[in-house]
């Protein structure tokens, strides 16, 4: 026999006849989920047919990326403690309209959820809900036709830190040894633009000191445009990155598959092999944004830090997506703006009280346009003080004929003079 686990359901017969194994696999395709189990229960029927069990070996291969398993779970989570006792048949619109409105107040009186959700959020919980519901056969054409879900919000833009609060949070950060592991983070995270997400997934063989680069792969990427190589540009950030390898290997992340930031399992035990979750550093980020007087800072918020600095030094939107990868439309805009008003700044320092070759002719200055008031006076009319702007009767002297003639849209109506 070949074993693909430690349990009797994964045992492979040679020849794979009267495979028990098989078998399993086949009835997981075939059988339907039960609209009489609760979502918890069903959720983790679900998710079996849409990840690869490897047996506890080391395998890359899956359905869907690990930070999707990680996201429908967080969700899975969120909808289980509203919808935990509640059997999917009994799930109806109201429940899901209720969910919606329970979750964006934070409503604990129908679910503990630590805080508030936001709109996009709340789409994907309650998505995650309506795949199980159909893959159950309890998705019908009434739901369908009585359930209205929340609109797409686009996100609002980053707050970055200013120049003199990115300053006074790096010198707070270097000035303990207890935070220099933020330290070490944020110096990263400004020079990469990298995520937070990118940096807690990142490996030991993604980075490159002696060539100077490190690598964004699949795994820890948002989407496929942010896969990318940055560069490393400055003798901080490959400083910053030999500290976090010296500290990974002081937790037994030592292979090139190992996690630059370990999962930490107890007090000094750590897990190479799975990466640190979002809260990992939270103790000491914490302390040292409280210290430093940015309280708002989030870990994301140097992503936008980055992008800005980037934008403020007039790097063109190409060059500056190269580093950062896909950047929404939206965002776009925004640091075209910034990167605009620094090349207008370079230009006015570069030519104020610079003198023109006389070989370059004298260009003349357009001339002005001339204001309403001004089109007015010529035209022998004034600014009525308390006329309106409501037309006499066949348009005759009619103030506001002559107010659309002018062409001035927010000219005031006018009277005759004399």
């Amino acid at each position: 026999m070949i074993h693909s686990g430690d349990t009797p359901h994964t045992i492979h017969t040679l020849g794979h006849k009267d495979c028990p194994a098989c078998k399993r696999a086949q009835g997981m395709n075939d059988s339907t989920i039960s609209p009489e189990i609760p979502f918890p229960d069903a959720f983790e029927i679900w998710l079996e047919r849409h990840t690869i069990d490897p047996g506890g070996r080391i395998s890359q291969v899956r359905y869907v990326s690990e930070r999707t398993e990680h996201d429908w779970r967080l969700y899975a989570r969120a909808l289980g403690k509203f919808f935990h006792s509640l059997r999917l048949e009994e799930i109806h619109a109201g429940h899901l309209h209720e969910y919606q409105r329970a979750r964006a107040c934070c409503d604990k009186s129908c679910g503990a959820w630590a805080a508030r959700a936001d709109n996009n959020l709340i789409r994907k919980e309650v998505g995650l809900l309506i795949r199980v519901l159909k893959a159950a056969g309890c998705w019908s054409a009434h739901l369908e036709e009585t359930f209205t879900a929340l609109p797409v919000k686009e996100s609002d833009v980053g707050r970055a830190m200013s120049p003199q609060e990115q300053d006074r949070f790096l010198r707070t950060a270097a000035s303990r040894e207890a935070w220099r592991v933020v330290y070490w983070w944020s110096i990263v995270a400004l020079q990469t633009t990298m995520s937070t997400n990118e940096l807690r997934h990142l490996h030991r063989g993604d980075v490159f000191l002696e060539q100077g680069i490190l690598q964004v792969r699949n795994e820890s990427a948002k989407n496929k445009f942010r896969v990318r190589t940055i560069p490393l540009t400055t003798p901080e950030v490959a400083w910053a990155l030999d500290g976090l390898l010296a500290r990974a290997a002081a937790m037994g992340a030592g292979a090139p598959y190992h996690y630059l930031f370990p999962i930490h399992i107890t007090a000094d035990r750590y897990d190479p092999a799975r990466p640190m979750t979002e809260f990992g550093l939270r103790k000491p980020w914490e302390a040292v944004r409280e210290a430093a007087g940015v309280r708002w800072l989030r870990m994301y918020d140097m992503r936008h830090t980055a992008i800005t600095r980037m934008a403020e030094a007039g790097m063109p939107i190409q060059v500056i997506m190269s580093f950062a990868g896909h950047i929404s439309p939206r965002m776009q805009q925004h640091y075209t703006t910034i990167s605009m008003q620094a090349k207008r700044r370079w230009a006015a320092a570069a030519w104020s009280g610079a003198e023109l070759p006389l070989a370059v002719p004298q260009l003349l200055p357009r001339a002005r346009e001339k204001s309403w008031q001004e089109q007015a006076a010529e035209a022998g009319w004034t600014p009525a003080r308390e006329l309106d702007a409501s037309h006499t009767p066949g348009h005759i002297d009619c103030p506001a004929c002559h107010r659309l003639g002018m062409r001035v849209a927010e000219a005031p109506p006018l009277e005759r003079v004399g």
